[in-house]
């Protein structure tokens, strides 16, 4: 039974990662680059992503709202016991690793606006898998 709980956690990564690069490729087409642009440049890419549009930030911050509510709603899911320890674990997953790329990257305002999406977002999907499985008893 634990290895379904692992499996819970690894699925909701999974689908988290998806939709996390679905809205990174939408948000590319909505935001291209500039031509010649060269991602390598680990300046060039920082200076780009400071001075982005407000709405870039906001659109990629709903992204990985939207991803860490739909992971921790599926991890939760699929898990037999301590539903929402699931859905925080994979939360906790996210704000360690998204939290290290917006750290490089994004403007402060991200970062201290992201505190407030991985976790709760996460805990939003798992209460919302919770509320459903209560239902259908």
């Amino acid at each position: 039974m634990k290895i379904r709980n692992l499996i819970a956690v690894l699925i909701g990564i999974i689908v988290s990662v998806i939709i996390i690069i679905i809205g990174e490729a939408l948000t590319h087409i909505i935001n291209p680059l500039p031509s010649g642009f060269d991602m390598n440049d680990r300046e060039a890419l920082k200076t780009y992503i400071t001075t982005a549009p407000v709405s870039l930030h906001l659109i990629i911050l709903c992204n990985y709202a939207l991803a860490c509510f739909a992971g921790g709603l599926i991890a939760s899911s699929i898990a037999i016991d301590k539903k929402m320890s699931k859905a925080m674990s994979l939360g906790g997953i996210f704000m360690g690793v998204g939290m290290f790329s917006l750290i490089n990257l994004h403007p402060l305002w991200v970062v201290i606006c992201s505190i407030f999406i991985f976790l709760p977002f996460a805990y939003l999907g798992g209460m919302m898998s919770v509320k459903i499985s209560e239902k259908k008893k």
